[in-house]
């Protein structure tokens, strides 16, 4: 006679679900891929093995030894093979297989194995496990100065290449606001209107990612999930004069370089050059417009289910390109909002249906916290703005715009900033070089480690530049004499 759990082991090996779609952590889902445990059946026949194995040599006088904090550790557990093929210690791959099982209970799944004995935790210490007030936690807490040196050291050996810890967006007013550009192992979001310029910057960030370490670049790779369409179609023939100006500036900043080397060297040497040093020796040969977009990849998504599925599936995708050599360094979600926005206007009568999509919001947030850290990458995260009720002092009510997505969305990411028109463009010829372009702003609103500023930039057809100083201040002084 076959026993409940024996029938859903025997389901798990005959049907493996695959982690990737399963709701873990980018740490754990890493964990297992590098290990070549791809299916939740991989898992049950590591978990077994070890059972086999250790119930030849089981001795119970051991099981209070092996037994620590309610979590069992030792032989006769059925996880120490596991913990072997892992590179983990027992306790740890205990906690693996317990994420797994919530994981799968949570879309309605078996577990991988029913008998929690065999996965780290006693019978007699479960019900206390599973009541916060009571558990006991292993959680050991870390000195500050502990977690800076690990920081430290995983920037070093991620970025042997380069030690820029920030990608530029090629405005200077921007990047120094900023604290030298966007942040890696960071969830930034830039909210606005429509046509304020979210999209171009965030097209300018994939493009400068790809910037040789040599010029101050993270030298990666970029993963766009277009939600809305704009990278397709017009927006690839964008992407590709970015990418031409992007090279065309690298190239005449090596070709400065040289000309100011060779009047250094003739100076020094009363006049006399020893050789010349061509513009190409001093720019990657891979650094061509080409191979900037080949580093851009594109996730087309078409509602919301294909997108959650896509970022939750994105850390395999993300271990294969480092294992490559090309590791990403960005990834931009345009919009993150959109397809929230269509389900719910389709469900506004429900409200169980708002409160899931608060639910997977933050715990989608979370997910690419975690993804930005693991991974020590940029999240970029366009959302839009929407309409909310609001009252002035006098106590009237009207109408306010605010980003979209919640409160719960706005505790949850790292840093926000705000697109907004300048309402001035700026004519041809007011700029040296006679560069056109549209002002806007970009204001930081929420930040752990920057205090708030604004900062304008323009939107050209070589893509975004700061905006001159002098420029600023002739545009006020005008408008101050017209008001005068």
């Amino acid at each position: 006679m076959t026993t409940a759990a024996e029938a859903i082991q025997s389901q798990q090996r005959v049907l493996p679900i695959p982690l990737l779609s399963l709701p873990l952590r980018p740490s754990t889902l890493t964990a297992l891929l590098r290990r070549g445990f791809a299916t939740t059946g991989d898992v049950l026949i590591s978990v077994e093995q070890s059972a086999m194995g250790s119930s030849e040599q089981h001795n119970p006088a051991d099981e209070d030894n092996n037994n620590i904090n309610g979590i069992s550790t030792g032989n006769g557990v059925g996880i120490d093979n596991l913990a072997e093929e892992l590179g983990c210690c027992a306790s740890q791959s205990a906690e693996y297989v317990h994420e797994i099982n919530d994981a799968l209970n949570s879309v309605g799944l078996p577990p991988v194995t029913t008998n929690i004995t065999t996965v780290g935790r006693t019978d007699s210490s479960s019900m206390e496990n599973n009541n916060p007030t009571t558990r006991r936690s292993n959680n050991i807490p870390a000195t500050a100065a502990s977690l800076l040196r690990s920081k430290h050291n995983s920037h070093m050996q991620s970025n042997s290449s380069s030690s820029a810890r920030q990608i530029v967006s090629f405005s200077q007013p921007l990047d120094v606001l900023l604290g030298g550009g966007f942040a890696l192992s960071e969830l930034t979001e830039i909210a606005g209107l429509p046509g304020s310029g979210k999209t171009q910057l965030a097209m300018q960030l994939c493009v400068d990612a790809r910037l040789p370490g040599q010029y101050g670049g993270v030298e990666g790779c970029a993963v766009v999930i277009d939600a809305e369409g704009s990278w397709t179609g017009a927006g690839v023939d964008r992407l590709w004069s970015l990418a031409g100006a992007l090279v065309d500036h690298v190239r005449s900043s090596a070709l400065r370089k040289i000309e100011s080397n060779k009047a250094k060297e003739m100076a020094n040497r009363g006049g006399i050059s020893t050789g010349t040093t061509a513009p190409e020796e001093l720019v990657p040969t891979w650094f061509t417009p080409e191979t900037i977009l080949d580093g851009i990849h594109i996730f087309r998504v078409h509602d919301e289910s294909e997108q959650t599925c896509t970022l939750y599936n994105l850390p395999q995708f993300l271990q294969e390109q480092e294992e490559k050599g090309k590791p990403v360094k960005i990834i931009v979600i345009d919009s993150l909002a959109f397809h929230y926005r269509v389900a719910s206007s389709i469900n506004s009568s429900n409200k169980g249906n708002f409160l899931s999509t608060t639910t997977s919001l933050t715990r989608m947030a979370a997910f690419l916290q975690e993804l930005a850290s693991e991974f020590d990458l940029a999240v970029l995260a366009l959302n839009h703005l929407t309409n909310k009720l609001d009252k002035d002092s006098s106590g009237a009510a009207g109408m306010k715009l605010v980003p979209a997505l919640g409160e719960s969305w706005a505790h949850s990411v790292t840093s926000r900033l705000m697109v907004d028109f300048y309402h001035r463009h700026v004519p041809n010829g007011a700029l040296p070089g006679g560069v056109m372009g549209e002002v806007r702003t970009c204001s930081l609103v929420k930040s752990p480690h920057k205090p708030n500023g604004t900062a304008l930039f323009l939107i050209t057809d070589k893509g975004i530049r700061g905006l001159p100083p002098q420029y600023i201040q002739q545009a006020e002084e005008a408008k101050r004499a017209r008001l005068n």
